[in-house]
């Protein structure tokens, strides 16, 4: 082999060989990327479990000392309109921003009243709370702690007139919401008046519990509003033939 040969073939072989540790290092750095990245994700991993057990923990605090409105039944959570003594339970999850719910009320709400004044029905109305935003200054938040402080004050009965009022004039979903002093005009048309009243809905006393009642909800297995269920079965007919239908096959 001539010199100029050798040299080539050197030359040939310093090349493979930095190519060979060129990809030996590129291996490396994919490695040690590799276990730096699995070190991030466990920290992420980690940080955001910390942060589920202090929303968690802050919930439970929340739980034990938030105000919750006299002449609740059941969970706490609970609105009863009609007998207790009445054959079939409705259990009626809403929002009172939910347009659903306002056509819900609009067209089966006359039965669902025939039906607790005949006494065949108790009604559970169950509030929730998901459709607050910036523009309408957190209202469903706002009604449904206006609904408990109208409870509160003045019973079940106020509480059915109040919701049937707030329905009635169902602020535009994505408008302004009614304003603090619109609910305090309709707690006082359903007859819960007084300085405890306008602080209570001014104030948000039940906000916390109304986050719990929202929470309750969820753990009821509810996803949307409105949801119906006639003695624990979910009804999907929410027309006044099949809330009736479903209510008179109840008492079978």
């Amino acid at each position: 082999m001539s010199g100029e040969s050798k040299r080539a073939a050197a030359r040939q072989r310093i090349a493979a060989k930095r190519t060979a540790e060129a990809a030996a290092r590129a291996a490396a750095e994919r490695r040690r990327r590799t276990v730096i990245g699995g070190v991030v994700a466990g920290i992420v991993l980690i940080v955001v479990l910390v942060a589920v057990v202090v929303v968690q923990t802050h919930r439970t605090s929340a739980s034990a000392g938030a105000a919750a409105p006299a002449n609740t039944t059941g969970n706490g959570y609970v609105f009863a309109v009609g007998s207790a003594d009445a054959p079939v339970t409705l259990d009626l999850y809403e929002d009172f921003q939910c347009p659903n719910c306002k056509a819900l009320e609009d067209s089966t709400g006359s039965t669902i009243n025939g039906l607790v004044t005949a006494g065949t029905v108790q009604v559970h109305y169950h509030g929730m709370a998901f459709l607050n935003t910036a523009q309408n200054g957190q209202y469903s938040t706002r009604a449904l702690n206006a609904a408990a402080v109208v409870t509160n004050a003045a019973g079940p009965e106020a509480y059915k007139t109040f919701h049937d009022l707030l329905f009635a004039n169902q602020p535009t979903e994505g408008g302004s919401g009614l304003t603090d002093d619109q609910l305090i005009a309709y707690a006082a048309q359903a007859g819960a008046t007084g300085a405890a009243v306008e602080q209570g809905i001014r104030d948000l006393v039940y906000g916390d519990w109304v986050a719990q009642a929202e929470d309750q909800a969820s753990k009821d297995g509810v996803t949307g509003t409105p949801t119906v269920f006639v003695d624990g079965t979910k009804l999907d007919d929410l027309t006044p033939d099949g809330l009736t239908a479903a209510v008179t096959a109840a008492q079978q």
